[in-house]
């Protein structure tokens, strides 16, 4: 698998931050594997999580921007999680939509008025949620009164400058091309600077250094912004430090690899002139000889730095002829850029997730078979959810199975994860024949069935039970959208264990993969 597995955690963050993000708490598994999959093909960021205290600090830690929050039943308890919510301080601006199985109208006014923005009761389309989450983000900023604008017309640093003069404290979010932070103020001073995994002067001069995006201002945090100033935030050195930096790299374009290209280190350290001297140009020459072949991209990723000051460094660097981006020989591939090397790493990502909690639900990681079974009318449909995967066009593994899937019914793809392997087959069932595939079945992590109607149900029974009665904890989904299908469906899963049901159609290959999850 082409993924980093030494800039995994570092990746994992950066994707989140690319979008609004979105914190999902809903203890069906199903339910959440689908739900995730629409939210995030419309565009939002979603994390799952179902324990309450780490919500509440995920909120914090990850600036999100709304909840979603599934409540079992109508009892007090779940009362107790959306107050519980709702009292800290940190999810006063973040949207609150609950999810829940109540159809009293008292018990949703109820809900409403413990905190809940918005309300959808079970069962209900996805595409609904979609929509009210789309419409909450907007409205509720307004209702807000929040300070907000686009950077293209109005600079960080005038943002910053006016809330200096008028004393404000809170929080100021920044949204970015490359990512998002936070700058938190008290009485107008800077307290604090996030960017990712970047603290304090490196996370503020990145900040300053966005030029496209937009930013809000939230004064209804002031409460929790509290006496922890360092004074070492000084905006107007800080200005100057952002403004030095972007005109030195401006001077080295030209030696400015891609940020895909492979460096190597050709020199030592040449001497460093005074104005250069505060840069860490040992530290990335030194990793750069630790590691030859290593990508600009990587490099920003360490976060070790801001990334315009690593971007200056082995500009120098190469200016110096120190570095040099790796030659093109005959027949190497072109360098990738930061849009092919995000999507291969947003697939590799999904399968080191996958792999992770397969293995921590008890599965062996050596190597982890999934099983996707598919009538053949569905077969079109997934072999589009295939080929928009992130990073398909360079990925041999899915590109070969779906050539095999076309030639033969039949396909396979291995990954390698940072702690596992897995395997995922991909059959096409007819009616005439069993699938050649089912012996597969006991020894598999995992299996999907795809159904369109009842056409292959014989086919499909000695499949499910298979998985049933086999020795691993492993996760069996019978999807189908048409009401023949789930009929089908129904009988097949009816008094197992390891079986569930979805009437929703998966809209990326990444909801495939989630649906596999083990509960």
């Amino acid at each position: 698998m082409g993924g980093l597995p030494d800039t995994m955690p570092t990746a994992r963050r950066i994707f989140r931050q690319l979008m609004a993000k979105l914190l999902l708490m809903e203890s069906d598994p199903v339910a959440a594997a689908v739900l995730e999959d629409r939210l995030r093909v419309a565009g939002y960021s979603v994390e799952i999580l179902a324990d309450l205290d780490r919500a509440v600090a995920r909120i914090d830690t990850e600036q999100i921007d709304l909840v979603v929050l599934g409540m079992a039943g109508e009892a007090a308890e779940a009362l107790d999680a959306l107050h519980a919510l709702r009292a800290h301080p940190g999810t006063r601006s973040v949207a609150l939509v609950v999810l829940a199985d109540g159809k009293d109208p008292a018990w949703r006014v109820e809900v409403l008025r413990a905190g809940a923005d918005d309300f959808l009761t079970r069962p209900f389309d996805p595409e609904e949620l979609v929509i009210r989450v789309e419409r909450l983000l907007g409205s509720r900023l307004a209702k807000l009164q929040l300070l907000q604008g686009d950077l293209a017309t109005h600079p960080l640093w005038a943002v910053l400058q006016y809330l200096q003069q008028v004393n404000k404290t809170g929080h100021l979010r920044v949204h970015g091309g490359n990512g998002s932070g936070t700058i938190d103020l008290r009485a107008g001073e800077l307290v604090a600077a996030r960017w990712q995994g970047l603290r304090g002067q490196d996370a503020l001069v990145t900040l300053l250094a966005v030029e496209e995006g937009s930013f809000r201002f939230d004064g209804s945090e002031a409460a929790e912004i509290t006496g922890e100033g360092t004074g070492t935030l000084s905006m107007n050195e800080l200005l100057m430090q952002a403004a030095w930096l972007k005109d030195e790299l401006e001077k080295r374009r030209n030696f400015l690899p891609a940020t895909g290209e492979p460096l190597l280190a050709v020199a030592e350290l040449p001497k460093v002139q005074p104005e250069f001297a505060g840069l860490p140009l040992q530290r990335i020459l030194g990793r750069i000889q630790r590691q030859p072949g290593i990508r600009l991209f990587d490099l920003m990723t360490d976060e070790a730095e801001a990334p315009l000051t690593t971007r200056l460094c082995v500009a120098w660097l190469c200016e110096q002829g120190a570095l040099l981006p790796r030659d093109k020989a005959a027949g190497m591939a072109s360098p990738q850029s930061t849009v092919e090397i995000s999507n291969a790493l947003v697939f590799d990502l999904a399968i080191d997730d996958l792999v992770t909690v397969a293995t921590a639900a008890g599965l062996p990681a050596s190597t982890l078979p999934y099983l996707v079974l598919v009538e053949a009318p569905v077969w079109p449909q997934l072999r589009r959810l295939i080929e928009t995967a992130p990073g398909f066009p360079a990925n041999e593994e899915l590109r070969t199975l779906v050539d095999h899937v076309e030639l033969h019914r039949a396909g396979s793809a291995h990954f390698t994860a940072g702690n596992g392997k897995l395997a995922l087959h991909v059959q096409v069932l007819t009616a005439a024949a069993p699938p050649a595939l089912a012996t597969l079945v006991p020894e598999c992590a995992g299996v999907l069935l795809w159904l369109a109607g009842a056409a292959v149900r014989d086919q499909a029974r000695p499949v499910v039970q298979r998985l049933e009665t086999g020795r691993l904890a492993a996760t069996g989904i019978l999807l189908a959208t048409t009401p023949a299908g789930q009929s089908t469906a129904a009988e097949l899963a009816k008094g197992t264990r390891k079986w569930r049901t979805s009437p929703h159609a998966p809209r990326s290959l990444l909801g495939i993969l989630r649906l596999l999850y083990p509960r």
